[in-house]
This record gives structure tokens, C-alpha cells and sequence, in this order.
């Protein structure tokens, strides 16, 4: 009897390894109740590196995650009293949209943008209404 061994070599490109994803870039600002900019409010995703808002409240958030049409920022005051009081954590659900076409056949599916983002964080001393829509962590 004789035995006959066979090797398949199977190529694929590096995209095509490993789960779908998307990048993603939300450009916002974080502001009090009275509409002033909060600095030194750190924002997160997920395991992407999170990023600090300015002197003028703005930030610009760059992401990797699953393709969704939907985000989920996080928001928290890292400095305390040096920005002006110590503000409530908080979540937000971020709506993108496509910006730039994915590899319909690979593992990249695309960049998504959101601009515009406004975010209203309230000072620990504060009170919520019920109907503020700000959803503390």
C-alpha cells in the first residue's frame, strides 16, 4: 500500500483575516448646562486610545470597532476641580455615517463620521431633571 500525502496551500490577503470592523472619527464638543466648554474631559471607546477635550471643549475621536451605525462615547472628568468642578460620568449613542466605502468582499467595511456632537455634562452638585436626557454612568 502506498500512501500519497498532499498539501493545500490556501492564500488569502491579511484583510481577510480576522473579524469585521470599521473606523470611525466623531468630531464634538462637551459643554456644562449653561453651554460652556469643559476641558480635560476624557472620551472613549472601547479599546481605542481615548482622547482629552481642549481649552475649548472640542474633541476629535478616531475609533476602530465593529460595523455598526452606532457608537458608544464615553465621558469622564479625569481632572477634576482644575476644569471648573467635578462633572457626572456619562454614555452617549453616537449616529454615524458612511463616509468612505468598505471592502465588500474583505474584513474593512468602510470609515463613518459623526461632526457636530454636542455633549452636556452636569457638575456633581447639580440636579437632573427627568426629561434632560443625559444618561449619567
Amino acid at each position: 500500500m502506498i500512501a500519497v500525502a498532499t498539501t493545500a496551500i490556501i492564500s488569502c490577503s491579511k484583510e481577510q483575516l480576522g473579524d469585521p470592523y470599521m473606523l470611525f472619527e466623531v468630531h464634538g464638543k462637551v459643554v456644562d448646562v449653561d453651554g460652556n466648554p469643559i476641558k480635560g474631559i476624557q472620551v472613549a471607546s472601547g479599546l481605542s486610545e481615548a482622547q482629552t477635550t481642549n481649552v475649548n471643549g472640542s474633541f476629535i475621536f478616531y475609533g476602530k470597532s465593529v460595523p455598526s451605525s452606532l457608537v458608544v462615547l464615553t465621558f469622564e472628568d479625569k481632572d477634576a476641580e482644575e476644569n471648573g468642578g467635578e462633572f457626572v460620568s456619562r454614555s452617549m449613542e453616537v449616529l454615524l455615517n458612511e463616509k468612505t466605502p468598505g471592502n465588500p468582499t474583505g474584513n474593512f467595511k468602510g470609515t463613518y463620521f459623526a461632526g457636530g456632537v454636542e455633549v452636556i455634562m452636569l457638575k456633581k452638585d447639580e440636579q437632573m431633571s427627568p426629561d434632560s436626557g443625559l444618561i449619567p454612568l
